[in-house]
């Protein structure tokens, strides 16, 4: 789906519980079997990361699902063959990736956002390019058809919201929680202020991530106003530890295990 066609998507004012899912983890070919068993259990949109070595915005659980993807053998060049392949397989639904800055470096800007827009991508976030240092990245996006997303937190002030929002293309992505991400507990309340106060900021639609793991999490986060939910760490569990089972039916069983986990979070949509 093109840059074009996720605004399309988002100016329905639809509701999106989106998987985020790391490509390659925990092998190329099951990453592909989790997006698709995704799409078919309901998710309308997914966020993809490339593995890396440092992911500095990632909790224990993703940071186990990088290093799972890199000990596979993927590289920058085979997550975009991955993200291709889901691509393929799901030719209608958004694929935000969330990408570290040293990978998008390591490239060249236009050759990433190239290359990228190519294999199926819609939109690029790149959580540790801030908006003072992000023009060149806006850029090369923008000529490659493809969305430039940026972050926002709990600290941003209302001024530097306004000018974040001016600056993004497709939606916000608003962090729950100061911090890495990761599965927490404890009330919601908090996060639903968050969502209220930012969207009277703001003329995107919010993206809400970092923490969420049950339904009653995105029932709120939709209540409160953001569009987009993404669950992340949570998922990643579930891979890591049906992964770490040694049985001769572990493939199958991660796949079972993760749908029973994904079929309750995509319900709510409905739901809404």
């Amino acid at each position: 789906m093109s840059f074009r066609r996720l605004k399309s998507e988002l100016s329905r004012r639809s509701l999106h519980v989106s998987p985020f899912l790391v490509l390659g983890d925990p092998t190329p070919d099951l990453s592909v079997e989790l997006a698709t068993a995704s799409v078919r259990e309901g998710a309308s949109m997914l966020e993809l990361g490339f593995p890396y070595g440092d992911p500095v915005a990632d909790g224990p659980a993703l940071q186990a699902a990088n290093f799972r993807a890199l000990e596979g053998g993927t590289s920058t060049g085979r997550a975009l063959q991955i993200l291709a392949r889901i691509r393929e397989a799901c030719p209608t639904i958004p694929l935000n990736l969330l990408i570290y800055g040293n990978l998008v470096h390591a490239r060249g800007y236009q050759r990433f956002c190239e290359d990228a827009a190519q294999a199926g991508a819609s939109s690029l976030l790149v959580p540790d390019i801030s908006l003072e240092e992000s023009s060149a990245l806006r850029k090369a996006s923008r000529k490659a058809r493809l969305g430039h997303v940026e972050l926002v937190g709990p600290l941003t002030d209302e001024e530097r919201l306004r000018r974040i929002d001016k600056a993004t293309d497709a939606f916000l992505y608003l962090v729950a929680h100061q911090g890495v991400t990761g599965v927490r507990n404890g009330s919601f309340e908090t996060i639903a202020d968050l969502v209220k106060r930012t969207t009277l900021h703001v003329e995107h639609p919010i993206c809400l991530g970092f923490g969420l793991s049950r339904p009653e999490h995105l029932r709120r986060a939709f209540d409160s106003g953001a569009r987009i939910a993404v669950v992340g760490s949570f998922l990643a569990e579930v891979v890591g530890k049906a992964w770490h089972e040694s049985s001769p039916a572990r493939d199958t069983k991660l796949l079972d295990d993760y749908v029973k986990a994904i079929r309750p979070l995509v319900a709510v949509r409905s739901e809404a």
